[in-house]
């Protein structure tokens, strides 16, 4: 006897029958929400499954055991472009070049929510239909208020037709869905009276005040640069939710020799007039922004923008300058003010690097460790052994990187400056420009 059989018999049940029919769900209005509620077991996920198979929606999906031993980079389908795959998880808020690398196991639930959603991302067009079914699942309140934020200004940006269930009916403000259908013993039923007029923007709940630099200590780890300490620092301001730090800007004095700048700013500012009067000029009206950087359950608010947008006029400087990896694959410094205005070329010391070592054959990354790096240069000639360290330690000091001045004269650079060097020897950020003029008189 089977185990369905003997069930039956024990039991006096009838014979088997085919699941519950599904509630019919209607399709949102690009670039709107369309909000489930009801008890757990109510037939929420059996209706969004139904309108999935009827409208060829897509479900954002749960990770894989499989999945979640992987690099969060390697999830993505490899044909589509690289720049694209990091615009997608900026989109989800997942702009942390920390996480890329590392297992998606390692990730926190929220983090897991949004890398789900950028997965699910990779294939939507606007006006396509998105489904996430609790997705809130495992989530503290906070954090899936912020998450909830989130997905009404992507649905609205994207031009997505977003359907979002939730056992929770507090998220809907938040949410700002359109239309909201309750689920119950499978019928479907619209509740109009839980539409809001306005949607809850946290945004508005956020105070912004001045802060100190030991209140980076606090972001640090949420930084792919780390706790290594930027440049001089000359004013901080903070982001506070319900009276804690919930983001960070640093602003700082600029670098003195920058290729991007002479092609941007006045010629008082120009390498040739920098290295002919001084660092006075530049110092008293041009900053640098150092370091943004937002606790990663507000990211993809718009909160980086807004702190930006807040804080730069309080500078009180005439310009603002930016060297961002993160610009070409996301719009927050364009949405608070800043304008692109091109992209840093490799230093003249990085150009020599780079041509000695095509020379001898060898990879930058392979000079990362100290001993393999030894061994690797005392296999070299003496004459070319002699030119990458002088190369290197030329690229310790001209790297984009501020607050090094110790190293003029030295013939040694710390092992984690240099780390840090060989890693970005190749990279060639975007240079962005907030103009204060451009704001008066806007």
């Amino acid at each position: 006897m089977s185990h369905l059989e003997f069930a039956i018999n024990r039991f006096g049940l009838g014979a088997p029958t085919n699941a519950p029919r599904p509630a019919q769900l209607p399709l949102p209005e690009p670039g709107t929400i369309l909000a489930l509620i009801g008890d757990s077991g109510a037939g929420k996920s059996l209706a969004l499954e139904a309108l999935a198979r009827r409208r060829g929606a897509t479900i954002a999906k749960p990770l894989t055991c499989q999945q979640l031993g992987r690099p969060v980079l390697d999830l993505f389908d490899p044909a589509l472009p690289a720049a694209r795959v990091l615009g997608l998880l900026a989109a989800a808020g997942l702009a942390d070049a920390t996480l890329w690398t590392r297992n998606a196991n390692t990730l926190s639930q929220g983090e897991r929510r949004r890398l789900e959603l950028a997965l699910a991302l990779a294939g939507a067009v606007p006006e396509s239909t998105l489904i996430l079914d609790e997705f809130d699942a495992h989530l503290d309140f906070t954090t899936a208020l912020a998450l909830a934020c989130s997905l009404r200004k992507l649905a609205f940006r994207q031009c997505l037709r977003l359907v979002v269930s939730t056992h929770r009916p507090e998220l809907l403000p938040a949410l700002g869905p359109g239309r909201v259908i309750e689920i119950s013993s499978g019928q479907a039923q619209p509740r109009p009276e839980l539409i809001v007029a306005k949607a809850r923007d946290l945004l508005c709940e956020f105070s912004l005040q001045r802060g100190k630099l030991a209140d980076y200590a606090r972001f640090a780890r949420w930084h792919y640069l780390g706790a290594r300490r930027p440049g001089p620092v000359t004013d901080v301001f903070l982001a506070l939710w319900q009276g804690r730090p919930a983001g960070i800007a640093l602003f700082g004095y600029p670098h003195l020799f920058l290729s991007a700048r002479n092609l941007v700013l006045p010629q008082r500012y120009s390498s040739q007039a920098v290295a002919q009067g001084g660092a006075r000029l530049l110092n008293a009206e041009v900053r640098l922004l150092q370091r943004v950087v937002i606790e990663p359950r507000f990211r993809a608010l718009g909160l980086a923008s807004r702190l930006l947008a807040a804080s730069a006029p309080q500078v009180g400087v005439p310009f603002i300058e930016c060297l961002a990896e993160m610009g070409e694959f996301s719009g927050f410094l364009e949405r608070a003010g800043f304008a692109r205005r091109g992209r840093c070329k490799p230093s003249r010391e990085a150009k020599r690097l780079q041509a000695t070592l095509a020379q001898c054959k060898l990879e930058a990354r392979s000079l990362m460790d100290a001993a393999k790096r030894e061994a690797l240069l005392a296999a070299l000639p003496q004459n070319l052994r002699r030119r990458i360290k002088r190369q290197l330690l030329g690229l310790c000091r001209s790297r984009i990187e501020t607050g090094k001045g110790n190293l003029r004269g030295s013939t040694r650079a710390p092992q984690s400056l240099l780390q840090s060097a060989l890693m970005r020897l190749h990279c060639q950020p975007e240079y962005f420009l907030w103009e204060r003029s451009r704001h008066e008189h806007a």
